[in-house]
């Protein structure tokens, strides 16, 4: 009888191991299926190539490391945008590419991945400091190649988050580049951010009942956090973004499905080389605990940049607790500019333009083009 046990067992263990190792195998399998790293062409009513569109993955080398960008647009005449992502290291094309397909209709746009991040990680871009003022000088030689490529004088350019920091810091120094600077979730100051933050989880948590979540959330001293040279830790940062997230103040008002909201899109990006993907978690990793941070945590633009010589727009989510729309909506109203606009989304968080595409890009159309 022990033996038939045993026999048994042994049968049963089998099994186990060689289904798991079969499910393995289709997931591998699966997912170099949708590792291509191929764009869809637009096409005419005869399925034919769009005359003029564009729709390609470009590496081009950046002052020393190739750097990756999806470009795409269904006319290579329109004006160029240059899109800046959030983070630093998160690559935003595979979260907004099925809500503002319209963008590509009104502009040729490239979606480029900063050094160190997705399509651009590599481990030489991360084997040294990065600089605010290497990452202006990068976005500097992506907007020289965009003018070169597509024989336009100027393009617009577009930041979100931290991408909205870099953005408007490249804006000032170099206008005749841009036509017009277009921030959202626009970075002020984000000690004070922060701070502001921080407050609202612990007033919100309390009058919530939170005892776990405020428990974790007051383990940090918010004043040492603010205070001090060094960068803010990437665990709270990670347990900020994950309370905000819950109280529908984080990068979406209304949370979405990890798995099938943001998970499954990332992992189905046939855009994405298996390379890629890889290179977009570690660039994720990196970014939290990467140098150029704490140039992004030292600066106040309320006093370092009060004054743009280009046509500016703000575009912030009122329930934005990750970057204050309070502090962006004091800097827009000190901030000096020949044309400016503050756009609130009241169905937003941190990111109105995956969250009311609508409004977004009607705003687009009608005001700023």
């Amino acid at each position: 009888m022990k033996r038939y046990l045993r026999k048994r067992s042994s049968r049963m263990i089998l099994m186990i191991l060689v289904t798991a190792g079969a499910l393995m195998l289709f997931f591998i399998c699966t997912l170099l299926f949708w590792s291509q790293g191929r764009l869809e062409n637009y096409l005419n009513h005869d399925g034919d190539v769009l005359k003029g569109s564009v729709s390609e993955i470009t590496r081009v080398k950046i002052n020393g490391i190739k750097q990756g960008m999806i470009i795409k647009g269904k006319s290579d005449q329109n004006p160029v945008l240059l899109f800046l992502h959030g983070g630093p290291g998160n690559p935003e094309y595979v979260l907004a590419k099925n809500q503002v397909t319209e963008l590509e209709e009104t502009f040729t746009v490239c979606w480029w991945e900063q050094r160190g991040s997705g399509m651009s990680y590599t481990s030489a871009a991360v084997s040294k400091n990065v600089t605010l003022e290497e990452m202006i000088s990068d976005t500097v030689e992506v907007t020289n190649y965009l003018r070169k490529r597509f024989d336009q004088d100027k393009i617009y350019i577009m930041g979100h988050s931290w991408g909205s920091f870099l953005g408007i810091n490249v804006a000032v120094k170099y206008p005749e580049f841009y036509t017009a600077y277009l921030g959202i979730g626009q970075v002020t100051n984000l000690k004070a951010s922060e701070k502001l933050s921080y407050d609202y989880m612990v007033k919100t948590l309390r009058a919530r009942g939170d005892e776990k979540d405020l428990k974790r959330l007051t383990a940090y001293d918010i004043d040492d956090l603010i205070n001090t040279e060094r960068n803010i830790p990437e665990k709270y940062l990670m347990l900020r973004s994950q309370i905000l997230g819950k109280l529908g103040n984080g990068l979406y008002h209304k949370p979405p499905s990890q798995f099938k909201d943001v998970l499954l899109p990332f992992l189905q990006a046939s855009e994405y080389r298996l390379a890629d993907k890889y290179g977009y978690l570690m660039g994720s990793l990196y970014a939290l605990s990467a140098p150029i941070s704490k140039d992004l945590a030292q600066m106040n633009l309320m006093v370092e940049i009060p004054e743009i010589t280009i046509p500016v727009y703000f575009f912030h989510g009122k329930y934005d607790r990750q970057v204050s729309y309070e502090l962006s909506k004091d800097y827009f109203d000190m901030l000096t500019a020949p044309e400016k606009h503050f756009y609130n989304f009241d169905h937003s968080a941190h990111s109105p333009f995956i969250e009311e595409p609508e409004r977004f890009m009607k705003i687009i159309r009608e005001d700023i083009l």
